[in-house]
């Protein structure tokens, strides 16, 4: 830097002599030398306007503070930034995952298919069938709850199955 007076403004004088380390300081915790040097640029700048009357006790001390506050500024503002980038990136990907209304519309048909294959099993396959596909319940729970066999189950979600397939497959006819 210059060779200026600067015993008016102590803390300047303070700052031109900490130059160097202070930017090594800065590049260390940040990990990048433009943007500790920016960080080292805005150090000055606070220093420039802290009042020359004001007593600074230890003005090293109080540079380096300056500057590593500034630092962690710099690094929420970069976090924050990544953040708001991030969350972009997902509504886009979250966007373009939707599906279609064609995809929908053809998705509520098979529900209504499926429905109605459902409604026409004879009530004892259908009901085995609905207490292990729609309530969750093992062969052998249902077999339990309806007093048969767990063969009979099977026979029954065989017969299910094979009708739905097939009712679905023929769209409802």
């Amino acid at each position: 830097m210059s060779t200026h007076d600067y015993s008016e403004h102590p803390l300047l004088a303070s700052f031109l002599n900490c130059y160097d380390e202070l930017t090594r300081f800065l590049t260390r915790k940040l990990g990048c030398k433009e943007l500790a040097a920016d960080i080292v640029q805005d150090t000055y700048l606070r220093v420039t306007r802290v009042d020359h009357d004001t007593d600074v006790t230890h003005p090293r001390a109080f540079l380096f503070r300056t500057a590593a506050n500034l630092a962690t500024d710099a690094m929420r503002r970069q976090q924050l930034r990544s953040v708001y980038e991030a969350g972009d990136v997902a509504t886009e990907a979250i966007a373009s995952q939707a599906p279609s209304a064609e995809t929908v519309l053809e998705a509520q048909q098979q529900c209504r298919l499926l429905q109605e294959a459902v409604a026409t099993l004879p009530p004892k396959c259908r009901t085995v069938f609905l207490l292990h596909k729609a309530q969750h319940l093992s062969y052998g729970e249902v077999a339990a709850q309806l007093n048969i066999s767990k063969s009979a189950v099977e026979k029954h979600m065989s017969k299910a199955l094979a009708h739905c397939r097939d009712y679905m497959e023929r769209g409802g006819r």
